[in-house]
């Protein structure tokens, strides 16, 4: 069996190194309207990089101190477990569309002296600027010279992240603050549980894909072998880049956040077998409940 996380696609270094002049992508978005993925995470890589220009962010070292100040605490968010009515898939696309977000790790590569972002996903759980994402999502990566995190809306809107308010290695979730500048972003509401069995939606920006909704159900909910912590299975698609990505119910209330894969071989490897299962692993909302409060 092999396990990966569904991180780090590297967002289209191709792109920013041939260009920083990229437009914002449009504001408007509904399913009628195409999305111009290198647009739009050119545009996103391009306001970041106006960030760190204008040194107006927060250092990766100090969102890492805070990550270790925060390990397994509440964040004390206070969130909705309101139940809206139940939706059809076109409302199901814009419902997740308005709070699913694009977050990327900034850094430099030796090619050109733009910045480039990582590729994740994650989702808004309080209109003031409170997301939820993976653990592994905003952990130091060996491989390049991170300096900041930053995340944007469908409209292209995009914010740096301040502050990190709780954070499971365990359970791989992150709870974290970005300054809006006062802009109100839309939260999707948390059940309090997750049912095997139940209709599913997830959405996330599988390699570079922006804004991908795939539908299943769970599957299974079991206990991890690696953390000891309980998971669920789902069966709806997802891949490299939808890390943190938002897993919701028919009535489009969170019960779970993706997180890994599983690849399973017959004969117990790649080598000696063939490829019979791929298990879409998510982490439980009610893990993620046990790290907020609700009203």
């Amino acid at each position: 069996m092999v396990i990966r996380y569904i991180l780090i696609f590297v967002s289209f270094i191709f792109l920013s190194c041939s260009s920083s002049n990229v437009q914002k992508a449009s504001s408007e978005s509904n399913q009628a309207v195409a999305i111009n993925h290198l647009k739009y995470i050119g545009a996103v890589t391009q306001e970041a990089q106006n960030y760190i220009t204008t040194n107006n962010y927060t250092p990766f070292e100090t969102l890492q101190t805070q990550k270790l100040d925060r390990i397994e605490e509440n964040s004390e968010v206070v969130v909705s477990n309101f139940k809206p009515k139940k939706k059809s898939g076109h409302e199901m696309y814009s419902h997740l569309q308005k709070s699913t977000l694009y977050i990327g790790s900034s850094f430099l590569c030796d090619k050109c002296p733009n910045i480039h972002l990582n590729n994740a996903t994650g989702f808004v759980i309080h209109e003031d600027g409170v997301i939820v994402t993976n653990y592994h999502v905003i952990e130091v990566n060996s491989q390049v010279d991170i300096s900041a995190i930053f995340v944007a809306d469908f409209e292209g809107n995009v914010f740096p992240v301040t502050n990190i308010l709780s954070a499971s290695q365990s359970n791989d979730l992150a709870i974290l603050k970005v300054n809006t500048n006062g802009k109100k972003l839309k939260a999707l509401p948390l059940a309090k549980q997750e049912l095997v069995g139940e209709d599913v939606f997830m959405m996330g920006h599988p390699f570079g894909t922006t804004f991908f909704m795939t539908k299943g159900m769970i599957a299974n909910k079991y206990m991890s072998e690696r953390s000891y912590e309980p998971k669920i299975a789902i069966t709806a698609e997802f891949g490299q880049g939808a890390s943190g990505g938002p897993v919701v119910n028919e009535f489009g209330q969170i019960v779970g956040v993706v997180s890994a894969t599983q690849i399973h071989y017959t004969n117990g490897s790649k080598e000696h077998g063939d490829l019979q299962l791929i298990v879409k692993e998510a982490v439980p909302v009610s893990a993620l409940n046990n790290y907020i409060k609700t009203k």
